[in-house]
């Protein structure tokens, strides 16, 4: 099972343990990956690319990542809160790492149910 991500393009390439990738946001044709620690990379490939990546290299191991609307893709995980209403969503350890991003209220709906159908009942 893979542990860790592998953005590589051009001159750049970036290693990320899977357990700290929080997220990944769209920043026009650029991408932010941002960690547990609060690090934040821009890297000059466009989300759907790290999509691409994120299925070819963690194979069923890449499940907890979900691309969450256009411009987020979300490590399930740390999925902490989230308020329909107000369109907030609160990815966090639990342990000081803490991200509120905003999100539709369409994927809101969605994560809120996967997140109730991962309970088990």
């Amino acid at each position: 099972m893979p542990t860790h991500l592998v953005i590589s393009k051009g001159t750049e390439l970036l290693r990320v343990p899977l357990v700290s990738l929080m997220y990944v946001s769209a920043e026009g044709n650029y991408s932010v990956v941002v960690t547990r620690d609060s690090h934040r990379t821009l890297m000059s490939m466009q989300l759907g690319q790290i999509e691409t990546l994120i299925s070819e290299q963690l194979g069923s191991s890449g499940s907890i990542f979900i691309r969450a609307g256009r411009g987020l893709i979300i490590n399930t995980d740390y999925i902490n809160y989230i308020d329909i209403s107000q369109q907030v969503l609160v990815l966090s350890d639990c342990e000081g790492s803490r991200h509120e991003l905003t999100a539709s209220r369409e994927v809101l709906i969605k994560l809120k149910e996967y997140v109730e159908s991962t309970v088990k009942k």
